[in-house]
């Protein structure tokens, strides 16, 4: 469904003279996956890994220096078309929800943003207060929210609404960067169980950027772990203890360190 052949990506490096330096740092090095629909993909990986960047690549804002991005087999920075196809099936939900959210906006309004998107996408007009009350109970929140503001709703409601706001445009991928990463553990199982619960009713593809291996096992079907911008491994969730990777291996061995250490 969507693809990633080869990407390489580089920035010019900060240190030399902004004038006359043209010395570049490659944060991708020939990078390639492809994401089949209805599966949820776990990409992994450190600060500095080049996951954030990747992730740029896939939702269409960052053109890679070279390589191909595919959507259905269209070419994405190649083309018009290949924007337009991408800009009309893929959503975000970002890390920070207190800032993507406007915070003079009601939670309707917050909504509506998406809704406005579907509308212009499927040049239909839609019932915005069902539509509304409809988004809001995929969520698990109840129609009085949808007159709160930000700063009224816990971090986890917040995002539940994020949530809502991306899938109000009617996508067939989502991609979350570093989404629950911000919310304490108790509520990050509950937001995934809320992203499994609508992956299968809504019949969505999830690309799920992480730097936490415990929160790939749980929600994802497959990972690719970067290091230093280098995919080093690409396997099903169901198989990550037979990797032969050594990064993979430390990001393993750790969790089990930590989980032992827990339960003591």
């Amino acid at each position: 469904m969507l693809k990633l052949d080869k990407i390489c990506v580089s920035f010019r490096s900060e240190r030399q003279d902004k004038i006359f330096g043209h010395t570049k740092q490659q944060i991708l090095f020939d990078v390639s996956v492809e994401v089949k629909k209805g599966t949820c993909l776990g990409i992994l990986g450190e600060s500095g890994s080049g996951k954030s960047t990747m992730g740029r690549v896939l939702c269409g804002l960052l053109k890679p220096d070279s390589g191909n991005v595919l959507i259905n087999d269209i070419p994405v920075y190649a083309s018009k078309s290949g924007r337009r196809e991408l800009q009309n099936k893929l959503s975000i939900v970002f890390q920070d929800y207190t800032t993507s959210a406007n915070p003079r906006f009601r939670v309707r309004d917050i909504l509506r943003e998406g809704l406005y998107v579907r509308q212009r996408k499927e040049r239909m007009r839609l019932d915005q207060e069902k539509e509304i009350n409809r988004l809001l109970e995929l969520v698990g929140l109840s129609s009085d929210f949808a007159e709160r503001f930000p700063h009224e709703l816990s971090g986890g409601q917040l995002q539940r609404v994020c949530i809502a706001r991306a899938i109000a445009c009617n996508p067939e991928i989502i991609l979350f960067d570093e989404a629950i990463s911000s919310l304490d553990a108790h509520t990050q199982v509950q937001i995934m169980d809320l992203l499994l619960e609508l992956k299968e009713k809504l019949s969505l593809t999830y690309i799920f950027i992480t730097h936490d291996l415990t929160s790939i096992t749980y929600l994802c079907d497959d990972v690719l772990f970067l290091y230093q911008g280098h995919v080093t491994e690409h396997l099903s969730v169901k198989r990550i203890n037979e990797t032969k990777d050594t990064y993979a291996k430390k990001l393993l061995e750790s969790i089990v360190v930590f989980e032992t250490e827990e339960a003591v």
